[in-house]
């Protein structure tokens, strides 16, 4: 039962239940019943509670029998009988009680040829009519009006209030399987909305709604299509990088070719450069073979066939920077509170991540900064901290930094920012991992990459 749900029964319920509330006060006020048809309303101020009460009875008391009128008298409340007597032949009220002053003499001058009248009886106005019954047998209506309020509009609500009940618990029932007819479809389109939001793009809603064919079913089609296209330039997607892969593979051959001449031909004198050349070929081919397989991760196909030490491979990856920190002046604080942290992985995709993001640390902290490095332990199994003094991210990119090829306003320019793959990489490298990867602004200014990482489990460990 959902938000949308709620205010589409309540709202169609309390204009049902208005209506019906409404139209019931001004047929009662205003007269306009089938039976009164031929009669205009009327507004003269002759027509008090008393009379327009005579009226009712007379007019309810003309196609009764003396029997029915007697039980009908009895069976109302003793508060409504109160401003009326129903007289006999004898002149006596049908149930026994005695008649208020005036009464009297306002029988006495009611007959067939002067079948109504009305009397003013210490400022109270009383009214008379003599009725005939469908038996034969008269009787002379007396009526007064009320000390307090309408009686006519006490006796309506007293007599409707059940119907005026039943009316709106059915309109209820009408409008709650209205409601869920309309709000059964939004929330389908809903959960399908979010199961494209976690990266399912295969959903369909369309053969939900082959039985109906109004505007929410039109909107279920239109979904399905666009899904559709999603799905579409989402695979088309993944073949172009499957392509540009494939293409990237032929220059790194030859780099690779190159680099092993080379080799043979410096004869040790520029073997530190070409070692960091194989190891930037070395893991550009692992990134590529990785892209090329990226479809079959998405199958779960993907196994975590390696053990890897982090602790060991930050401190490797941290050494390899700190020529760049020292000849910027930027200071790093690593600390790490474990010895070892084994970690279930594939390949050398977790070099690559922490590549990046020290890399992003090192570019984006200015000369004489620092950055602080922290390694430890975590409910869900290791914690990595990397953290610059840089100008941060606004809050509300945090998370879109992580989407493909986005950039800030600040690393918009190619000369000073990358493409926007390396945090999209990391995000989905570390998510086939099992493991989270989140950014935050640091408080003292700067942005802090939380990486968690699930502990390796040895069948010792079970």
């Amino acid at each position: 039962m959902t938000r949308l749900y709620l205010r589409i029964f309540l709202t169609f319920w309390c204009i049902s239940a208005l209506i019906i509330v409404t139209s019931n006060l001004v047929i009662h006020w205003r007269d306009v019943n089938p039976d009164n048809y031929l009669q205009l309303p009327r507004s003269d101020r002759d027509y008090d509670p008393g009379r327009r009460l005579l009226d009712r009875i007379a007019g309810s008391a003309i196609n009764r029998n003396s029997a029915q009128v007697m039980a009908d008298m009895q069976g109302m409340p003793s508060w409504s009988i109160q401003s009326f007597y129903i007289v006999d032949a004898h002149n006596e009220d049908l149930l026994g009680r005695p008649l208020p002053a005036g009464a009297e003499q306002l029988v006495q001058r009611l007959n067939p040829s002067h079948p109504s009248d009305k009397l003013l009886v210490e400022n109270k106005r009383l009214w008379g009519r003599h009725v005939t019954l469908n038996d034969g047998k008269s009787v002379k209506v007396i009526t007064l009006a009320p000390s307090s309020g309408d009686i006519v509009w006490q006796l309506f609500i007293s007599n409707i209030w059940p119907m005026l009940l039943i009316s709106v618990l059915v309109s209820g029932t009408a409008c709650f399987f209205v409601a869920r007819h309309l709000a059964r479809g939004l929330s389908t389109l809903q959960k399908a909305t979010h199961s494209i939001a976690g990266g399912d793009l295969s959903v369909r809603v369309g053969q939900r709604f082959h039985r109906r064919r109004d505007e929410i079913a039109l909107l279920a089609h239109d979904f399905d299509h666009m899904t559709a296209r999603l799905e579409k330039a989402m695979h088309e997607q993944k073949r172009l990088i499957k392509d540009v892969s494939h293409e990237l593979r032929t220059p790194l051959a030859r780099l690779q070719v190159a680099l092993a001449l080379a080799r043979k031909r410096s004869g040790g004198i520029v073997e530190r450069e070409l070692d960091r050349i194989q190891q930037a070929a070395d893991y550009l081919g692992d990134v590529i073979s990785d892209i090329l397989a990226l479809p079959v991760l998405d199958n779960g196909d993907w196994t975590l066939d390696d053990t890897l030490d982090l602790a060991g491979l930050l401190t490797s990856c941290v050494e390899n920077f700190s020529a760049e920190m020292a000849r910027e002046q930027i200071q790093c604080d690593y600390r790490r509170d474990i010895d070892e942290a084994l970690v279930a992985t594939h390949g050398n995709m977790l070099r690559g991540v922490l590549d990046n993001i020290l890399r992003n640390a090192l570019h984006y902290t200015p000369t004489a900064g620092s950055i602080s490095i922290c390694l430890d332990t975590s409910a869900a199994g290791y914690q990595l901290r990397i953290c610059d003094t840089g100008p941060g991210v606004p809050a509300d990119q945090l998370e879109d930094i992580f989407e493909p090829f986005y950039r800030t306003d600040e690393a918009r320019d190619r000369k000073t920012g990358g493409y926007g793959l390396g945090l999209a990489i990391a995000q989905r490298t570390i998510a086939l991992h099992g493991g989270t990867i989140i950014a935050r602004n640091r408080d003292s200014g700067g942005l802090c990459i939380n990486i968690e990482l699930p502990q390796l489990v040895t069948p010792a460990d079970t």
